[in-house]
C-alpha cells in the first residue's frame, strides 16, 4: 500500500481564509493549495521574474484560481474557468492576487516563524 500525505500529516479540515477584495460586494474564500499546485505556479512566477517580465494576465488569473475555494474549502475554479477573471475589475483582481500571496501562497521565513510559534 503506497504512503499518502494523509499517512504522513494526518487528516485535517482544509484551512480557508476569507478576504474581501477592494470594491467587492462580498468576501471570497481562499484555500491553501496542494504542494504540487503551489510549486507549479511559483515556478512559473519565478521564470517570469528571471526573464525580467511581469506575470501575464493568464498567470495571474490561474494563480488566483488555485486559491479560490468553495464552501467546503475545495478549489472552486479550474484553470479554464480562471479566464472569467480576465474580464473583472483590475482593482479587484490585483487586490485578490496580492491577498493570495500574502496569505495562502505565502511561504517565507516570517510565515514559517509564525507557524513554529503555534
Amino acid at each position: 500500500m503506497p504512503t499518502t500525505a494523509e499517512d504522513i500529516f494526518g487528516t485535517a479540515t482544509p484551512d480557508v481564509v476569507e478576504v474581501t477584495p477592494a470594491g467587492a460586494a462580498k468576501p471570497v474564500r481562499l484555500r491553501y493549495p496542494t504542494f504540487r499546485e503551489w510549486h507549479e505556479i511559483t515556478i512559473e512566477h519565478r521564470k517570469a521574474g528571471a526573464d525580467k517580465r511581469d506575470p501575464s494576465a493568464d498567470l495571474i488569473a490561474r494563480t488566483i484560481a488555485i486559491c479560490i475555494a468553495d464552501g467546503q474549502g475545495r478549489r472552486k475554479l479550474t484553470d479554464a474557468e480562471a479566464s472569467a477573471l480576465l474580464e473583472a475589475s483590475p482593482r479587484q483582481v490585483m487586490d485578490l492576487y496580492t491577498k493570495c500571496w500574502e496569505t495562502v501562497l505565502r511561504n517565507d521565513d516570517d510565515a514559517a516563524k509564525g507557524e513554529a510559534k503555534n
